[in-house]
């Protein structure tokens, strides 16, 4: 009863940086751990904490783990899973210590995606070609870095595999695409096995 939709700390520190692994709280039905692991029995109490037995081992999430498990992102898992384009999830679900690995994402939520189709006028993601697609994508991912929010800091360039982006800091976390549109990272430091996932509120553009 205590527990809410999102983000939570877990004791592993099994990360590029050796921060605390995240783990995602799902409660539209039950209680969903990672979107693989569900509580089937509850509050069991002990005189130095609650256990909840879970219905899977909850293994080490990937960026790949986090983007499925939050009903938020179903745009985003969308686009990186379209016939079209290259092998994200894969690419996304190398090791860390592996090249690329690992990752700085910057995860546009639905309602980002909702809002770039009607900037771009488009009925839908199918109505974005597939090398403007691919493009789009790149520049939400940095490759060979973990870089957390508190290396953020004002005119930073951000080196994303689809080319450079602008960070500032004051007043608020933002990203400035080369179109000079602005995106506020509105939730920070999604650690995971192998990178950090920064959520935003626009879609970045090349």
């Amino acid at each position: 009863g205590d527990l809410a939709t999102g983000y939570v700390n877990s004791l592993s520190t099994a990360t590029p940086n050796g921060a605390n692994m995240s783990m995602y709280i799902d409660l539209a039905d039950g209680v969903k751990i990672n979107g693989i692991a569900k509580v089937t029995a509850p509050d069991n109490n002990v005189d130095n904490g609650v256990i909840h037995l879970v219905d899977a081992v909850i293994g080490l999430p990937t960026i790949v783990t986090m983007a499925t498990s939050n009903n938020s992102f179903t745009n985003l898992v969308a686009a990186l899973t379209r016939d079209d384009q290259p092998d994200f999830v894969s690419i996304l679900s190398t090791a860390n210590g592996t090249d690329p690995a690992p990752f700085t994402v910057f995860a546009p939520t639905d309602a980002a995606f909702a809002a770039l189709l009607t900037e771009l006028e488009a009925g839908s993601l199918a109505d974005i070609d597939a090398a403007t697609l691919t493009a789009t994508l790149n520049h939400h991912v940095v490759g060979g870095l973990n870089v957390t929010a508190d290396m953020l800091s004002d005119n930073m360039t951000v080196p994303t595999l689809g080319g450079d982006i602008t960070a500032n800091i004051s007043g608020g976390a933002t990203l400035t695409d080369a179109n000079g549109r602005i995106s506020n990272i509105v939730a920070t430091n999604v650690q995971t096995a192998n990178g950090v996932i920064h959520v935003i509120d626009k879609v970045v553009l090349p």
